[in-house]
């Protein structure tokens, strides 16, 4: 990735950000290990970004584009994921423990053995996504669009 897009999107300049993605859709965003914690990429064009074990702790993160991004081990947990597009991400052992992910897309998605429990879920879609062996405790499954959805090894908290 260029130094102009990363020093965009780290500085939270993200409507330059978005204006250099466009300009620049072919190339790779490699951010594996990149601790945004706490940073605000509310909106960001991060389609097919790589990001593997980063930390979105507490990272704002709503109505961003993280479609076909490969985020297998990255920490969200706390994160505002408000109306993210999460569709065909390869999202294996992500944390996502008290997440928002109000009206979130998760479309085709692989969440295998994440941990989503207490994330909260209104209006979010996991239409065809994986979920196998994945943590839910404290999450409701009554505001999740489960339809087609792989379920094995996951086990909803009836209370809720």
């Amino acid at each position: 990735m260029s130094i102009e897009g990363r020093t965009l999107l780290l500085g939270g300049k993200i409507q330059e950000f978005n204006a250099w993605r466009m300009k620049n859709l072919t190339t790779k965003l490699e951010f594996s290990g990149e601790n945004f914690s706490g940073k605000s990429m509310a909106g960001a064009y991060l389609n097919g970004v790589v990001a593997k074990n980063a930390d979105f702790t507490k990272a704002n993160l709503s109505k961003a584009n993280l479609v076909q991004a490969e985020l297998a081990g990255a920490n969200f947990e706390g994160a505002n994921c408000q109306e993210t597009l999460f569709m065909y991400a390869d999202m294996k052992e992500v944390k996502l423990s008290g997440a928002d992910a109000t009206k979130a897309n998760f479309m085709w998605a692989d969440l295998s053995g994440a941990d989503m429990s207490a994330v909260k879920l209104s209006d979010t879609v996991f239409v065809e996504a994986t979920l196998v062996n994945v943590n839910v405790v404290g999450s409701d499954r009554m505001g999740a669009h489960l339809k087609y959805a792989k379920l094995d090894g996951t086990v909803w908290d009836d209370k809720h």
